[in-house]
Order: C-alpha cells, then sequence, then structure tokens
C-alpha cells in the first residue's frame, strides 16, 4: 500500500477523479497552521520545525503505518512544497516519494519588492503596525491580476485564493463544468439545507475563506505573516542540496553488486524512485517554471528530477487536476516497490 501526505492539497473533486485507484492508497490531507479552523501557535515562528512537527502530530494520530517499510509519499503545493521538501532533508528514511508541484524553496529574491521586505520583516516597525499593514493589504487584494507579469510571491504564494487571470474561470469540478470559482462568488450566502446548497456552499468557501479568516480568525493574520517571514519560501537550496546528496548517493550504491553498509544507508535515505518529481504551470506568475527548472537541477542535480509542465497558472491543482494526478502516478507506477 502506498500511503501519502498532502500538504496544500488539491479539491477532493480533483482526488475523485482517480477514486478507484486511490482506494489502494491511504492519503491523509493537511491544513497549515493558523488556516481554516486550525489552530495559530502565535507565540511560535512558522518555520520548517513547526511545519515538520504538524506532519509528525498528523502521522502519530493516524492509523496509517509510517515507519520501517511502510514509508510515505509527500505532496505539496506552493508553499506546501517547500515545506515538503523541508522535511524530506530533515527525515529523508521517513519519505518513500516526493512530488512537489509550483512548489516554493527556490524564490528569486529579486521576486520580493522593498514593500513586502518591510511588511514581513521584524524589528523595522511596530509589530501592532505591520500587522495593520498586512490585513489592509489582505482585504485590498484585487481578484484577478494578469499572469503574464511575474507577481511577488509575498503577495500571492501564500494567499488562499491566487490572484491571477484564469483563476475566476476555474471548474471545481468536472461534473458541473459550467460552475467555476467566478460563478460561485456570488453564492456565499446560500445555507447547506441540501445536498446541491451544501456543494455550492462549499465552493464559496474557497472564495470566502480568506476574508472570513482575516475578520473572524484571530491568529490568522500573525501566522500569515510568521510563515511569510520564516517558511520555506526562498534560500532552501541547502536542503534541496542535500536531498540531491543523497539521491547521488542512493544510485552509486545502488550500482553495486554488493552493498556496503554505507551503501545499505543511502538506499534508506533515498526515495524510491530515485528522483524528485516537480509539476509547474507554464504561465505560473509566481512560481516562473523557467527559474525553478533551473534552479532545481542545478541544486538536485540532472538526473535526480524529473519535470513535468502543464500549460496553466498557479491555479493548476484546480484547472489541470487530472493532468497532474496522471504525472503523480504514472510517476508511482514507475516504481515496482510501490
Amino acid at each position: 500500500m502506498l500511503t501519502f501526505v498532502v500538504l496544500q492539497p488539491f479539491q477532493n473533486a480533483s482526488l475523485s477523479y482517480f477514486k478507484d485507484r486511490l482506494l489502494s492508497v491511504g492519503p491523509s490531507l493537511l491544513d497549515l497552521w493558523g488556516r481554516g479552523y486550525s489552530s495559530a501557535p502565535v507565540d511560535l515562528p512558522h518555520d520548517d520545525r513547526l511545519y515538520s512537527t504538524a506532519i509528525l502530530l498528523a502521522l502519530a494520530s493516524s492509523p496509517m503505518s509510517w515507519t520501517g517499510s511502510s514509508k510515505f509519499a509527500l505532496v505539496g503545493y506552493s508553499m506546501g512544497g517547500g515545506i515538503v521538501a523541508n522535511f524530506t532533508s530533515c527525515f529523508p528514511t521517513l519519505v518513500s516519494s516526493l512530488v512537489l508541484i509550483a512548489p516554493s524553496g527556490l524564490i528569486r529574491e529579486h521576486h520580493f519588492s522593498t514593500r513586502s521586505r518591510i511588511l514581513y520583516s521584524t524589528g523595522f516597525l511596530p509589530e501592532s503596525v505591520l500587522e495593520w499593514a498586512v490585513r489592509r493589504r489582505l482585504k485590498q487584494a484585487p481578484a484577478t491580476a494578469s499572469a503574464a507579469k511575474p507577481k511577488e510571491p509575498g503577495v500571492a504564494l501564500e494567499a488562499d485564493v491566487p490572484e491571477e487571470k484564469g483563476f475566476d474561470e476555474a471548474i471545481l469540478l468536472e461534473t458541473r463544468p459550467n460552475v467555476t470559482v467566478k460563478d460561485v462568488v456570488v453564492c456565499i450566502y446560500i445555507v447547506a439545507e441540501s445536498a446541491q446548497a451544501a456543494y455550492y456552499t462549499l465552493a464559496a468557501i474557497l472564495m470566502g475563506t480568506q476574508d472570513w479568516q482575516v475578520n473572524n480568525h484571530h491568529g490568522f493574520v500573525k501566522s500569515y505573516r510568521s510563515s511569510l517571514r520564516y517558511a520555506p519560501i526562498s534560500k532552501q537550496e541547502s536542503d534541496w542540496k542535500r536531498i540531491g546528496r543523497r539521491l547521488t548517493a542512493q544510485k552509486h550504491s545502488t550500482a553495486q553488486k554488493r552493498l556496503s553498509e554505507d551503501g545499505i544507508q543511502a538506499k534508506e535515505s533515498g526515495l524510491d524512485n530515485g528522483k524528485v518529481l516537480i509539476i509547474c504551470g507554464m504561465t505560473d506568475p509566481i512560481i516562473i517554471s523557467e527559474e525553478l527548472m533551473e534552479d532545481a537541477t542545478k541544486v538536485l542535480g540532472v538526473d535526480n528530477v524529473q519535470f513535468e509542465t502543464c500549460d496553466t497558472g498557479h491555479e493548476l491543482p484546480i484547472t489541470k487536476s487530472a493532468e497532474i494526478l496522471e504525472y503523480m502516478w504514472d510517476f508511482w507506477e514507475g516504481n515496482s516497490q510501490i
């Protein structure tokens, strides 16, 4: 059985596309601290240590077998990609497979504006002033923007609703192709008195969640700011290089007819596929595909990474969910151990 953990996951509708195949796996979907109804430990920095704790807590509280030969696959989207890459670099013997979808971690510094650097800095302005400014910025975020111009990761990467052209037209469910994200904005007031109303309410929450969190979740803005300060969004080359070195050592140990003690350790610290799968959107204005491919190849190694692309932007888990899941499944099936 393949067990996989998804951080910043696909819609449940997307997973239902593969419901027959997914009967053989044990998925676990994680939320981020301070999002939705999740608690916000505002007294702690929202860094890789806190997010790794979230993954370990979810695993420890689940009935899944996740140690020894029953390792799990990690799938991370956007900031979740940076988080699971960091987790894999720190806990290599727990992870069997790593899939990164438009991941953070290697975003180049020049994409961060001076305004973002100030808003998410420490010690430059009083915390109360910074929190007010970030709250105001989130409330005033535009609904759409051109996908042709790279967007500040400090604005869009962490947002629950990607701010780019094409997101409004995203189809939420294949069974209702006439209903897009734009259509359900007006449905936020619907009460779930029937199954159909429940669907529209759920879809509306996808659009209204950020506004709701800003206005009602007292820890959301603090968690949001802390994530952009401390989460693995950029400057994660050392963690990614560590993964690449282990994959290279794994290949060398596999080439030997008899594994030494070091070779066995290298194999256990590697990944079942011997590679990391990275899926990116060709028109993504947040995670620039050309930059990601160049930088990921440099730190992981050309033989240690497999790239797949979708003709879309940062909303790819919604607009290209079936295509992404095909890439993932083909990647997993390429390994006889899965």
